[in-house]
């Protein structure tokens, strides 16, 4: 009987192990992931460009995914109009969590999708009829004339910080020559950022598990946008005036060679690592 008891046991734990090991994942399990948005601590500029914040209006976030096992994953987070996300160096930054299915994905990829304000259509007319009066001066010597047109332009650089809210807006501070300027960069085009996902060791195959604890960190690199520009070309372009203080303002109708320059190069240099 005691030969008979041992068999016994040894065959219900060989059964234990054995279905067990049979026991297959359940990809359809969500894990808790948690995205972070932060701002690159590099130095602007080699320091004469320091970023206040930034603040990003959003549409949604699509995530493609496309897993080894499980099937590929298509999700879609919807924000409400007018919620904003503001960043800033130093920061902890805002997160937002998603419920993403457990699996190997190879890739994964995040797609920002903006939302612009059509309200900007209102200051387009004031910033036309700015222009033309620029492009008038550029003929003329009179001081008095620059001085009024800086001030218009200021007139409008207030009218957009307080009535638009743009796909993105930048502000910062330019030192150079012991002068401060106030730099407004302003996006709102229709647009959308599409980020491959890293692991920490720069490879696209990610793991979530949702036994583990699962972050990306999306990172906005201000110092990759304006390498490309140099002090010269900030001090070059053509300011605004608010309450006695210079304000640089970039967007795609005022200063807008230094606008297309630093847009060309958000997207390609916004990265988001995963489980870091």
């Amino acid at each position: 009987m005691k030969k008979k008891s041992i068999w016994t046991e040894v065959i219900l734990i060989s059964l234990f192990l054995l279905t067990g090991g049979c026991q297959k994942e359940d990809y359809t399990l969500p894990v808790d992931f948690r995205m972070n948005f932060s701002v690159s601590e590099t130095p602007v500029m080699q320091g004469a460009l320091t970023i206040d914040n930034i603040t990003l209006s959003l549409k949604s976030i699509d995530i493609h995914g496309y897993r080894e096992t499980g099937g590929d994953v298509f999700l879609t987070r919807d924000f409400n109009s007018g919620n904003k996300i503001e960043i800033s160096p130093g920061s902890s930054g805002k997160t937002i969590q998603f419920d993403i299915p457990q699996g190997v994905y190879n890739p994964i990829m995040f797609s920002l999708v903006y939302q612009p304000d059509g309200n900007e259509i209102d200051l387009i007319d004031d910033i036309e009829e700015w222009y033309e009066e620029f492009e008038e001066e550029d003929d003329d010597d009179d001081d008095d004339d620059l001085d009024e047109l800086q001030e218009e332009l200021g007139e409008i650089i207030e009218d957009y910080l307080e009535n638009i809210e743009p796909c993105i807006m930048v502000k910062a501070k330019f030192v150079n020559n012991s002068t401060t300027k106030y730099v407004i960069l302003a996006v709102n085009d229709p647009l959308t950022f599409k980020i491959i996902s890293k692991n920490i060791n720069g490879q696209a195959e990610v793991i979530l598990d949702r036994n583990n604890t699962n972050n990306g960190n999306l990172i906005f690199d201000p110092s990759y946008w304006f390498s490309i520009i140099t002090p010269k070309i900030l001090n070059d372009a053509f300011i605004g005036v608010i309450d006695g203080k210079k304000y640089i303002f970039l967007n795609k109708y005022v200063n807008s060679k230094i606008y297309n320059s630093i847009f060309n190069r958000m997207e390609e240099s916004t990265s988001l690592i995963i489980n870091e």
